[in-house]
């Protein structure tokens, strides 16, 4: 009586046989879900827009702030960044740092971690970098920086050099 009740009972499942049978459903239930957003998408014509009328509409943020306004605002170079790189322009150029004059500053976003100014056998993070374009003149001549937004990368155009 007692091999009787053994055989009856069901025996308790390895933990590798129960793994596969977690693994086996749920990719069961993926195959399906797939199945089901395919229909669907398929019943709608491969257009989801009939979809989408039923969910609530998100509007575009918008700034209530007039057009006039906006366009007048620029940013101001940080002291510090015009300051190094006053001083680097000094090394390099021999020319007085006081005789060094900032005669512009734009904000600008360079196309990669170069500044846009890659020398032939770098390679450059392909990332949008905010930062500055800076101008310095000595009355004579004129030599522009570029910056990324905190100042630590900075390069000179070359052909701004004369």
């Amino acid at each position: 009586m007692c091999n009787f009740f053994q055989r009856s009972l069901p025996q308790p499942l390895s933990q590798s046989r129960r793994g596969a049978k977690i693994t086996a459903r749920i990719v069961f239930q993926g195959v399906l879900l797939l199945l089901l957003v395919g229909s669907v998408s398929l019943d709608f014509g491969g257009d989801m827009s009939a979809i989408a009328d039923g969910m609530p509409s998100i509007s575009p943020i918008t700034s209530s702030v007039p057009a006039k306004m906006s366009t007048k605002t620029t940013a101001k170079l940080p002291s510090t960044i015009a300051n190094t790189l006053r001083k680097e322009l000094s090394k390099q150029t021999g020319v007085s740092a006081n005789k060094l004059q900032m005669v512009q500053s734009t904000p600008k976003t360079w196309s990669d971690g170069c500044l846009g100014l890659a020398k032939n056998d770098e390679i450059c993070s392909q990332a949008l970098v905010p930062g500055w374009q800076v101008v310095f003149s000595n009355g004579t001549q004129r030599w522009v920086y570029r910056t990324n937004a905190t100042g630590r990368v900075y390069r000179l155009e070359t052909s701004a050099l004369k």
